[in-house]
């Protein structure tokens, strides 16, 4: 007999398994259970203290105003609860270190840049053609890239003998997409866009911050759409990003679930092709009447809770060559004394408002030196750093934040850089220390009062602590818990046998996570789609069906 019993069991407490409870519950009227190795909930929506009494995102830190959409449809307790976002009037930007110049990307909501055109006369500094291009750009992505992006996000997985939105857009003569960015890297795609030297850095710099390989071929249509869909609608959660998780407990608390953290789950368990259950690391056995629900990753679901014996051998091995290790950061939390104080500034003196961006350069073998030395496991021979605004400041009510009246301006900083397992935790402790130097000593070519005595105390954040935090990221810290490429993304994720948030072959096995459709990042899509799947299996509430919902 099971020590505990369920209508539904969920495998992880993060961001996935969160917003699948919180369905499962209110519109599912499913008694549901979740079962989290951690101490806390949330995954990636976590925080830590740099300083005492300063939050800061560890794990998770930009989101865009779209990851959400139909939670906050169905869910408008959410927001009571605290998941409310705030957001710059500069989402974006690249700094040029030849010529202390910048290229900034301004917000696209209502009160800022809704047209673009704020951001079409900073490119138009650099090239007038390319302003020109930018604007053309912009209004095909509002008209038809948007609903179709939208669409397919939060819509499971569809087979290949199926169109999804994302193919239908393309075959849209009129949706301005080239056919032939679809087999281009982004750099090309860059380059065959826009003229101006600046915007193809910048955009390349940019994106890489979404864990984009930058000479991957069949990568550049994402990759030129994240221009126009991410990084003009980039906020931030307020109060830290631990907030949603705090929210999303008390919905899933007031409609009887339940939360157990501490507790390892080690077995899937399985009768007669059904999963039945779980088992945890104490010996003890929770029934799941309905179903079972996993949101780690699928190396894990194939080899350790289920046994590769109880799993088809084409997917186990499809699963065993899924590529992990790119997405492994150098990510650091700093609270400061005061801001930057950019030479940038004399360009546009907004630069240092601007909620994220890059210390670059003109050097156009960057990229592909980066991704060659990367790919061989080496320490990146160059730093190519991000840069990113947390306040509080003057720009805001410092709410997004919590920080004591001594930190006056907070920030991060991302490198990417080698996957955790390829060094020892003790050389992962000489790479911590010696990476602050080095961002310190970059950092004061950009901005000369970035020095140590500016600094009150920092968050390091590398491979190694990530894999360290949650088993979904290891072994390489890849905080996408899979790569982001092209042959795992959308139907493809992670494989296109998984995509679709079924385990086939096992009845009452379902996935969500990140390492599924449509991409890794700290959305809402894969669970709502694994709740869409649930929905249509056991006939449950269907949301979506209400008049005029797109999805």
């Amino acid at each position: 007999m099971a020590d505990l019993s369920f209508d539904v069991v969920i495998i992880g407490g993060g961001n996935k398994g969160l917003v699948s409870a919180m369905y499962l519950t209110k519109y599912g009227k499913m008694n549901v259970g979740i079962f989290e190795d951690r101490h806390e909930l949330g995954g990636g929506w976590c925080q830590e203290e740099p300083v005492p009494g300063f939050i800061a995102n560890p794990c998770s830190m930009d989101h865009a105003s779209f990851y959400h959409i139909p939670v906050y449809w169905d869910f408008p307790e959410w927001e009571t609860y605290g998941a409310k976002y705030a957001y710059t009037e500069i989402t974006t930007g690249c700094i040029f270190i030849e010529d202390d110049s910048c290229l900034l990307q301004y917000a696209a909501f209502d009160d800022v840049d809704p047209t673009q055109e704020r951001t079409a006369k900073e490119i138009a500094r650099f090239s007038e053609k390319d302003a020109e291009t930018y604007l053309k750009l912009w209004e095909k992505s509002e008209k038809y890239w948007d609903p179709a992006i939208r669409e397919w996000m939060f819509t499971p997985a569809k087979p290949f003998s199926e169109p999804d939105a994302l193919d239908k857009l393309i075959q849209n003569p009129d949706s301005g997409i080239d056919p032939a960015w679809l087999y281009m890297s982004p750099l090309q795609v860059y380059h065959d866009v826009f003229e101006d030297p600046h915007l193809r850095h910048a955009f390349a710099r940019i994106n890489q911050s979404l864990a984009i390989q930058n000479d991957m071929a069949a990568a550049g249509l994402n990759a030129l759409m994240m221009i126009f869909q991410f990084w003009p609608r980039t906020c931030w959660v307020k109060g830290s990003s631990h907030s949603l998780a705090h929210a999303a407990h008390r919905i899933i608390l007031e409609n009887g679930g339940k939360v157990f953290t501490n507790c390892e789950v080690k077995k899937i368990l399985l009768e007669n092709g059904r999963a039945k259950g779980i088992r945890l690391a104490d010996g003890s056995e929770v029934e799941a009447k309905k179903a079972v629900v996993t949101s780690l990753d699928p190396y894990q679901v194939c080899f350790e809770l289920l046994g590769k014996e109880n799993v088809d051998y084409r997917i186990a091995n499809r699963i065993k060559n899924l590529e992990r290790d790119w997405v492994a950061l150098m990510w650091y939390t700093w609270a400061l004394k005061e801001r930057p104080h950019f030479k940038a500034e004399s360009w546009n003196p907004d630069v240092w408002k601007s909620m994220w961006v890059a210390l670059g350069d003109m050097d156009v073998s960057t990229f592909k030196v980066e991704s060659s030395e990367r790919k061989m496991y080496k320490w990146p021979s160059k730093l190519n750093i991000g840069y990113a605004y947390h306040g509080p400041t003057e720009i805001d009510s410092g709410d997004h934040l919590i920080a004591p009246p001594e930190i006056n301006f907070t920030i991060l900083t991302e490198q990417f850089v080698v996957p955790a397992w390829s060094l020892s935790d003790e050389e992962w402790k000489v790479k911590e220390k010696q990476h602050a130097e080095e961002v310190i000593e970059l950092f004061k070519k950009y901005a000369p009062n970035m020095s140590w005595d500016n600094v009150i105390g920092y968050l390091p954040v590398t491979p190694r602590y990530t894999a360290n935090m949650a088993k979904n990221y290891a072994p390489a810290g890849n905080w996408c818990i899979i790569d982001n490429i092209p042959s795992q993304s959308g139907r493809m994720r992670p494989i296109p046998e998984l995509a679709g948030n079924r385990w086939p072959g096992i009845k009452g096995l379902y996935c969500t996570g990140s390492a599924w459709h449509p991409y890794g990042c700290a959305h809402s899509p894969q669970a709502y789609n694994c709740y869409k799947v649930m929905a249509e299996d056991f006939g449950l509430i269907k949301t979506w069906e209400k008049e005029g919902r797109p999805f």
